[in-house]
């Protein structure tokens, strides 16, 4: 009885939710983007960068030129334009990507040298903020 109470009270982060469901902006220009394309009758592009293999990336799914309703992040401007495959940086498919996102936070080796490295950086600011007084 304790254990479905437990099981069934755990937030609603360390369930199996997709990547893009935990970034609340991820799942606003998503729907932008398929709101933009329901409305406009225009094929994918086909062009991909050529630095990046197609069966890595995979292709948004907003059509280049696109405005993307409803995300603009700037006040008294403009909604945003989707660009071209190519012209968005190689780390943002990254993100989109489940199997690369566990890994990063998913590897020990990762955390404790990410924890090591922040906790001797707050050690050298401490060192500094003694030393001035």
């Amino acid at each position: 009885m304790l254990s479905t109470i437990v099981r069934s009270s755990r937030p609603v982060l360390n369930q199996n939710l997709p990547r893009a469901a935990l970034f609340h902006s991820c799942v606003i220009i998503r729907n932008a983007a398929l709101e933009a394309v329901a409305t406009t009758s225009t094929s994918t592009p086909t062009s991909t960068s050529s630095s990046t293999p197609t069966a890595q990336r995979k292709l948004s799914s907003a059509p280049k030129g696109t405005v993307l309703k409803g995300i603009q992040y700037l006040k008294d401007k403009q909604d945003p334009v989707a660009l071209d495959d190519s012209e968005y940086p190689d780390w943002l498919w990254d993100l989109l990507d489940e199997k690369k996102q566990k890994q990063k936070t998913s590897k020990p080796v990762n955390r404790q040298y990410h924890r090591k490295q922040s906790r001797d950086a707050i050690k050298a600011m401490n060192f500094m903020k003694d030393k001035k007084n």
